[in-house]
């Protein structure tokens, strides 16, 4: 664990970050979740880490709970994406149907590797692709020769719909698809990534008796007609072999945190270069330009509220960029900023600018625009208690 440096000693605030805190307990007090850890960071030094609330019946939160990450989870496949692509394996204009057979069935010949990381590619928004069910959300393998055999849902390039787990699940079996050493994800996400960054608390998929995994869960007002299922895939399909390169990956704060501190330094970090300075540069600009993104619409027509621009990444997460809008960034973050949101729960952001980190982690979902409302709150105030 990274030692903690005083907010003084890096332009910080303390009082102003204790709002930060005190902002997350109000969620708790009000039921509309369950425990959380967060962690705030300037120019590389830990300045708050912090555990609430609880996360299961009788286990107060920890500091080194292990937390499914959720979508989050999509960052550490775009790296290992871009890496490969660094390596020559591929590029980011390579045809998806030249690396996953059957793909251009449906079709879907003409979307790209691109295409997929900004959820422009012309497929739908899903969690497992039919007609595969829910106890399925696990097999990587019989997964992409289901979302291979999807017909278009739209031309690729034209339109924006976040995927949730089709796109990034398919560039995780392009991954293995490409490996030069035949293995399969969840080991080479271990070999090529978590280890050489000494990320030791980070694994796709967990064991189902860690004693450190944070069970997933719903407060009373947050449990809906989809809670029975979601349950069962979460805390029982998701074990040590389940492989969803889009969304289940475990984690730590501080292990977060080390990972951030990759795309902080432009794609290297702790002696290990992930990706070259040069095609970060360029992954981590908006790549899908004034398009919304089409999967939140009903929840945004049904609320009121302004269309939300897309701004995706090629990390596996969003750009600030400008304009007023709800943004997981937070509204005063700088245009350059990035964030990664795992759905209902998680959420990092780093304004390089400020040179300011935030990782939340949390337990007790908050689902749809609610979580990115909250996660644009703490970091709001996460950037408001910066003096210099």
């Amino acid at each position: 664990m990274t030692d903690t440096a005083a907010p003084a000693s890096v332009g910080m605030n303390e009082a102003a970050i204790a709002r930060v805190d005190a902002s997350i307990q109000a969620d708790i007090d009000a039921g509309r979740h369950y425990g959380a850890g967060i962690l705030i960071a300037r120019g590389g030094q830990v300045v708050h880490r912090q555990a609430l609330g609880t996360v299961a019946p009788g286990r107060p939160a920890a500091i080194d709970d292990r937390y499914l990450l959720m979508s989050m989870s999509k960052t550490y496949t775009a790296a290992l994406v871009l890496a490969a692509i660094d390596q020559g394996r591929f590029s980011l204009d390579t045809h998806i149907a030249d690396l996953a057979p059957g793909y251009g069935a449906g079709g879907k010949a003409h979307g790209t590797v691109r295409q997929l990381l900004s959820h422009t590619a012309g497929l739908p928004f899903g969690l497992v692709p039919p007609p595969l069910g829910l106890d399925q959300s696990g097999n990587l393998a019989a997964k992409a020769a289901a979302i291979s055999a999807l017909p278009l849902a739209y031309t690729p390039g034209t339109r924006c719909v976040y995927t949730s787990s089709l796109g990034f699940d398919l560039l995780g079996q392009i991954l293995v698809n490409t490996d030069p050493k035949g293995r399969g994800f969840r080991q080479i996400a271990e070999e090529d990534l978590f280890a050489p960054l000494g990320l030791h608390d980070t694994s796709f998929g967990s064991p189902l008796d860690d004693p450190r995994r944070v069970p997933v869960s719903f407060t009373e007002q947050n449990t809906g007609p989809t809670t029975p299922a979601l349950l069962q895939v979460f805390n029982k399909v998701f074990d040590e072999n389940a492989e969803v390169p889009s969304g289940n990956a475990y984690s730590t704060v501080d292990d977060v945190f080390r990972f951030t501190e990759v795309l902080r330094g432009r794609g290297t970090a702790h002696g290990q270069r992930v990706v070259s300075p040069a095609l970060f540069d360029h992954a981590r600009k908006n790549h899908t330009g004034g398009l919304v993104n089409e999967a939140v619409v009903p929840e945004t027509e049904a609320r009121g509220l302004d269309p939300v621009p897309a701004h995706f990444t090629l990390l596996g997460g969003y750009t600030r960029g400008t304009g007023h809008f709800l943004i997981p960034t937070g509204q005063t973050a700088s245009p350059d900023s990035l964030a990664a949101v795992g759905g209902a729960s998680t959420g990092w952001m780093i304004d390089p600018q400020r040179d300011l980190t935030v990782v939340f982690l949390s337990a007790g979902f908050i689902e749809g625009l609610d979580h990115f409302s909250r996660l644009q709150r703490i970091n709001d105030l996460a950037l408001a208690a910066i003096d210099a």
